[in-house]
């Protein structure tokens, strides 16, 4: 059987309370001291006296100031008599080109309609041209156009105004070769 007469507070003998200072017995222990800054700051001084005199390096010279710089190119001599060919044939061509924004494309013409609306209250000219999907033979789509625009700039002047009007409009661009 057990005794339980110990385990009543009464009955238990009475703990030391211990006082709490403020002040630590022993030495906090701290990882770089004011001497290893000092020991650091000597020895990268005597790195650049000692790199001074080895090397005799004058750092005054490093920053020449230059007020007419001239720069002179040589070629050889063999470089200077060769001629190189290039076939122009191909590569420059004439081309006449047109831009135009495709806004959206949908299923049915009626949704094409107002967003043809909305364009028009951008103050874009817009228009509906009737297409057909390619991945499902017979279905007719509807796209939103805006256009033609006769250069680069002037399609990404309208493609950031719908932009700012939360559209992500594609650059179509058609060339006719001359």
């Amino acid at each position: 059987m057990k005794d339980f007469a110990k385990k009543h507070p009464a009955n238990s003998a009475k703990q030391k309370t211990r006082s709490a200072s403020l002040r630590a017995k022993r030495q906090l222990d701290q990882p770089l001291k004011l001497k290893h800054f000092f020991l650091a700051g000597g020895a990268a001084a005597l790195i650049l006296a000692a790199s001074n005199f080895i090397l005799k390096t004058d750092v005054a010279n490093l920053r020449g100031h230059v007020t007419n710089p001239t720069v002179e190119i040589s070629y050889p001599v063999d470089l200077e008599q060769d001629t190189i060919l290039i076939e122009l044939e191909g590569i420059v061509t004439a081309e006449n080109c047109e831009y135009r924004l495709q806004i959206e494309t949908y299923g049915k013409r009626i949704y094409a309609q107002e967003q043809l609306a909305a364009m028009l209250t951008l103050d874009l000219e817009a228009y509906v041209e009737k297409t057909f999907s390619s991945s499902m033979p017979g279905k007719t789509l509807f796209r939103v156009m805006s256009g033609p625009y006769e250069t680069k700039s002037e399609v990404n002047n309208a493609r950031e105004v719908l932009i700012r009007n939360n559209r992500q409009p594609l650059i179509l661009k058609t060339c006719i070769k001359t």
